[in-house]
């Protein structure tokens, strides 16, 4: 861990968008801990094209909630932070990989349990019904294979499928899309498990809304998943890291959100870009997280050893 009192001033960037300039409660929560670290922290947004991304010693993704909306200019963001060689974090490769949820087809021929899901590519000539049959769906949940919270996000059974194919076209035109097997397990909550460089740290589950499966009105924050299930829900994030090749220690957060069926997980999304951590609602969130990118940036070549004398 970096020492307040030997440290040079490092300078981190955390990278928001414009709903939230200044961050969220977790982000300034996050800067003022920093501040006790010896890091100096700026919101910075994605979008803000004027930003010196090598004046800083590394960047941290946090609330660029948007980025869905101009994948194009997010991937030239990338390419950006790549050319100015400082540490990011998550990693880019992680980002990049974690964009569009394609991913969850590497991590279910990699062993990891999810629902039954097809990718279906922007333009392709294939009919929401045909998509459905050839899943054997009863229900599905579709979705854009880029996208953020549960925007998008829509469910009808197969008997409605045919009414519906003009607005599953019509989001076709515009991006790849997912349909997914409806799982009713939903009904007990969205459960969401937060590791921070690959160790547990909380965990909460979210109960939606009688009528809207993708909104949540009760949030159950004493929920604590057994150590069968903290055990799978690791083993998520590992395999994704075999994917992409890098530690989990590299990873200063990971958000794991899945459902319980039995005493097994059904994966809904391993979030690594952008996810709301919950940071606020545990003892020790703040504290955690601010001790596991301190430790990031302690390890950055010829700095943590360096004073400001």
């Amino acid at each position: 861990m970096i020492d307040s009192e030997t440290a040079v001033s490092l300078r981190l960037g955390i990278i928001t968008g414009e709903s939230v300039p200044q961050l969220t409660d977790d982000g300034q929560a996050l800067r003022r801990k920093m501040e006790q670290h010896g890091v100096e922290s700026t919101p910075l947004l994605w979008t803000d094209r004027s930003v010196d991304w090598a004046s800083y010693d590394a960047v941290l993704f946090r609330s660029c909630w948007e980025y869905h909306t101009d994948p194009e200019q997010f991937h030239t963001l990338l390419a950006e932070l790549s050319t100015a060689e400082i540490a990011v974090y998550n990693p880019i490769v992680a980002i990049e990989w974690n964009m569009h949820k394609s991913y969850l087809l590497d991590l279910s021929a990699a062993g990891i349990s999810i629902p039954s899901t097809a990718v279906v590519a922007a333009e392709d000539e294939i009919s929401l019904k045909s998509v459905m049959d050839r899943q054997g769906l009863s229900r599905g949940v579709i979705k854009p294979a880029i996208g953020a919270s549960s925007t998008g996000v829509w469910q009808c059974s197969r008997e409605e499928a045919a009414g519906n194919d003009d607005r599953f076209q019509s989001s076709l035109r515009r991006r790849d899309l997912l349909v997914q097997e409806y799982l009713p397990e939903i009904n007990a909550g969205e459960r969401s498990a937060v590791f921070m460089r690959g160790e547990y740290s909380h965990a909460w589950n979210d109960i939606p809304t009688i009528n809207d499966f993708s909104a949540f009105d009760e949030t159950d924050l004493a929920y604590e998943p057994t150590e069968k299930i903290r055990r799978q829900t690791n083993k998520v994030i590992e395999t994704a890291c075999e994917q992409i090749g890098c530690r989990p220690t590299q990873l200063p957060y990971a958000r794991v959100d899945y459902v319980e069926r039995g005493e097994s997980i059904l994966l809904l999304e391993l979030e690594l870009i952008e996810p709301y951590l919950g940071l606020v609602r545990t003892e020790e969130g703040v504290d955690r997280f601010a001790s596991a990118v301190t430790d990031l940036l302690a390890e950055l070549p010829n700095r943590s050893s360096q004073s400001t004398d």
